[in-house]
């Protein structure tokens, strides 16, 4: 296809502007386009323009990309290789060699130039992290509410509440009907963000005394109840009108009533159904009152009795405990163990407890588990069939049977790790006065845990065991792993970092939480020095120690090398030791070692490595030679040219395709910017060999110029011969490649720096420019060029042209619209009046 004609009406819809012709009968479209067809074909060519020009751009930037994408895969240190790096091509394969029982703890990386002389006679110690482990916590019984007031005394709530609903919505006075909006579930808890943000589960309390006071935050536990649901219904996605319902209302615990109203300065128009569950806990006095339309929030805090006569029932201990049930783990075993059976009932503490030491009995083995009546009420610890450093744990799924019994989740007769601190101080200050329980319960609030002199954010007397542990590993800062090892009922602190001098010091609470204990019984940190006098004797201190190495350089000098970790540097080689080996003692005491063990190292270069990333450098090198060369090889056909979109309507998309990609040939023929690249590229054998690097070497390593002369300076690779000359003499390879040796400038330095005067990253690697090439034409690799460069202030200046042109068309069609319009309504008139001669 050497050329298309069409044309597009300068017009479109002209109905919209009035009618042509009806009158006259003249083609008035028709006309008006012949008579704006100079101004159109403005626009026309300026649109073709405009098109070429960003082809244009495009070719400059596919020929940009290339040379970014040089740079970035081959030339950069954060690339897998740098081949501008020398240590890519030396011997930087380290094997060890020798016996297995050796070798095993020894590897080795990079590259020296001892490393066929240097070996490893032996390795003395290993560096170690310093260690404290606390002084052991004490184990005690798991301590419930069961006592025998309880079995007959009704002391024990179970909600009402909890579980019920409240549904929202609207009534239609016209058809009765209700729209509900939703249904909020009073829930069992709800999600928060503790003071890191961290997502935690909050459980509601719907069964304590409701005008008690909660010692713990001084609040009554009907507001802190109140305030919790709260934020269940925030969480709740009822709507009133456009704002959420938990914008507009809110509970209040007030006089005793669990009120749901609103909020100050808000309204609402959503009631709540008559049938809704939860009404009768809340207190709703439903008796006489007309529920037809639905209960107002005003209605209901109108008709709410006292929360505490409506919230929860009482019953007797045996009666809660019927159907439910406790898991107990103990000796890698989870049971569930069901309390009381129905039916069953118990006259005494003591009826019970025997009938749970059964059924434990049968699940776990005789004597393995006691349950004991101690002080009017019931524990539970381990047998004397069991070994006293296993552990039990006690729990259930149900927070309500938990508080009944008074056991926190997860309760152990040894740390309770999901629970708080403060619930576990029995157990960690065992031998502690109630006062100097409780100034360690405040000084914990107030000065929070010191470890090596950094305040472990976030811990407080009601964190819990595991929250106190990821603290502190959370915090980089302190310099320590801790952990719980619930075999022993000890804590044990980590220095971070191995070697001699690594501290762990402790101040105040974290003292008696984490220390070491003395015979004198002082809780004591790793800077304790001990004496005959005075010696830990619960727990332990180990100081962290540097590895140890004997290093022979093969000219019978033996060194031993010390490391604060397991990793030495040795004279450029790296050699990491993960076990210990040769090691001889003297009857003196003194170390010398079994040179029998000897590791030795053999180095060798990546070969496979090395060519593979060579070969794909020259495979893309001689793509952007390849195309630079045709793009300034190929001659436009002026046949071709950018398509209008009358045109393009009347092809195939598949002829659009093949009729541009014809169109953009030749766009950059003998362009002065890429003729200048192809005849740096070209230059760069020149390049090389004024470098120093000879011609034979390079032909050795199977890299020479094209016998193609007319190829625009690619370069031939074989691969065979550059394998074999990186292993037969890979410092050669590196030196024609990176310098060194006679070579004063590198290949890669040559192609990098002939490349970088086109395009670049790095603007200060090129007299504060990215490059010619980015500078015409932008690179979508180099955001800040995209709208900074030349051809896209072309482009932005001819739309402005473009623009003015298409002002000018419509102003020239509106004059003539509206000479024909009045045209066509004089030539109407006269019709009407000759029409009306006619019939005289």
């Amino acid at each position: 296809m050497a050329s298309v004609s069409g044309a597009t009406s300068s017009l479109g819809n002209t109905s919209l502007r009035g009618y042509g012709g009806l009158s006259s009968g003249i083609d008035r479209d028709a006309i008006i386009e012949q008579m704006t067809a100079g101004t159109q074909a403005k626009i026309t060519s300026q649109n073709k323009k405009m098109t070429s020009l960003s082809w244009k751009q495009e070719a400059y930037q596919s020929v940009s990309a290339k040379i970014l994408d040089l740079q970035d895969n081959y030339f950069s240190y954060s690339s897998g290789f740098n081949l501008k790096d020398a240590s890519v091509f030396a011997k930087n394969r380290v094997t060890a060699l020798g016996k297995t029982d050796a070798t095993k703890f020894v590897s080795a990386s990079g590259s020296s130039s001892m490393t066929d002389y240097m070996s490893i006679l032996g390795v003395k110690q290993m560096a170690s992290s310093t260690t404290l482990l606390s002084a052991g916590k004490r184990a005690q019984s798991i301590k419930t509410g069961i006592t025998e007031d309880s079995l007959t005394n009704e002391v024990y709530r179970t909600s009402k509440l909890k579980g019920t609903k409240l549904e929202f919505g609207t009534y239609s006075v016209t058809d009765h009907s209700f729209k509900s909006a939703g249904t909020f579930t009073f829930p069992a808890s709800y999600t928060d963000k503790d003071e890191n943000g961290k997502e935690i589960t909050v459980t509601l309390d719907y069964t304590s005394d409701m005008d008690a006071v909660n010692s713990g935050t001084g609040r009554l536990f009907g507001e802190e109840l109140a305030e919790g649901l709260n934020k269940a219904l925030a969480q709740s996605s009822i709507k009133s009108g456009n704002d959420k319902l938990a914008d507009v209302a809110e509970f209040k615990y007030e006089n005793g009533v669990m009120k749901l109203s609103e909020k100050n300065g808000k309204t609402t128009d959503l009631v709540i159904r008559s049938s809704s569950s939860a009404l009768k806990a809340l207190g709703y006095d439903s008796e006489g009152k007309d529920e037809s339309n639905g209960i107002s929030l005003e209605k209901l805090g109108e008709n709410q009795k006292l929360f505490k006569d409506t919230y929860a029932s009482s019953e007797n201990m045996v009666d809660f405990l019927k159907g439910k049930k406790l898991s107990f783990s103990f000796g890698g075993q989870t049971k569930e163990i069901e309390l009381v059976k129905s039916g069953e009932s118990f006259a005494s503490l003591d009826e019970l407890q025997q009938t749970m030491q059964k059924r434990l009995d049968q699940a776990f083995g005789t004597d393995n588990i006691k349950v004991e009546n101690q002080n009017g009420s019931l524990e539970f610890d381990l047998g004397p069939a069991a070994s006293q450093n296993q552990t039990l744990t006690i729990t259930s799924g149900d927070a309500d049977v938990r508080k009944t019994l008074g056991i926190q989740k997860g309760a152990s007769n040894k740390l309770s790790a999901e629970s708080s601190i403060r619930d576990n101080i029995d157990k960690l200050l065992p031998d502690a006065t109630d006062e100097e329980k409780k100034a360690f319960l405040e000084d914990l609030n107030q000065n929070g845990l010191i470890i090596n002199g950094v305040r472990i954010k976030g811990v407080t007397a009601d964190t819990s065991i595991n929250g106190m542990i990821e603290k502190i590993n959370s915090t980089e800062d302190a310099g320590v792993k801790a952990s719980y090892l619930s075999s022993s009922n000890q804590f044990v602190l980590v220095t971070s970092e191995t070697g001699k001098g690594r501290e762990i010091t402790l101040d105040g609470a974290s003292k008696a939480i984490f220390g070491a204990r003395t015979d004198s019984g002082e809780f004591v940190d790793s800077s304790f020095k001990q004496t005959d006098t005075n010696k830990v004797t619960e727990g332990s201190l180990e100081a962290g120690r540097n590895a140890e190495v004997l290093v022979s350089y093969g000219n019978g000098i033996k060194t031993l090398v010390e490391s604060s970790s397991n990793t030495f540097d040795l004279d450029g080689m790296k050699v990491t030791v993960s076990g210990v080996f040769g090691d001889v003692r003297q009857e003196d005491g003194s170390w010398t070692s079994d040179t029998s063990m000897a590791v030795t190292f053999s180095a060798s270069a990546d070969v496979d490595g090395v060519t593979e990333a060579v070969k794909k450098f020259f495979e893309e090198y001689n793509a952007m030679v390849t195309e630079v060369n045709k793009q300034i090889t190929t001659r436009p056909d002026s046949s071709y040219g950018p398509l209008t979109d009358a045109q393009k309507a009347e092809m195939t998309e598949t002829s659009i395709e093949n009729w541009e990609k014809k169109a953009k040939e030749g766009l950059l023929f003998n362009d002065s910017t890429m003729r200048s690249l192809s005849t740096d590229l070209q230059s760069v054998m020149t390049q090389m060999l004024n470098s120093g690097i000879s011609y034979q070497d390079l032909e050795e390593m199977g890299i020479t110029m094209s016998d193609d002369y007319l190829d625009g300076g690619t370069i031939t690779f074989n691969e065979a011969k550059f394998r074999a000359a990186m292993t037969s003499d890979p410092d050669k390879v590196s030196n024609v490649f990176t310098g060194g040796g006679s070579v004063t400038k590198g290949f890669t330095n040559i192609v990098e720096d002939t490349l970088t005067t086109y395009a670049t990253r790095y603007r200060s690697q090129n007299g504060n420019s990215y490059g010619r090439l980015i500078e015409e034409a932008g690179s979508e690799k180099i955001p800040l060029s995209v709208m900074n460069n030349q051809i896209y202030r072309q482009l932005k200046d001819m739309e402005e042209v473009l623009n003015k042109y298409k002002s000018q068309l419509s102003t020239e069609q509106d004059r003539y619209i509206k000479q024909f319009t009045s045209m066509e309504t004089l030539i109407n008139q006269m019709n009407s009046q000759s029409s009306y001669l006619s019939q005289l």
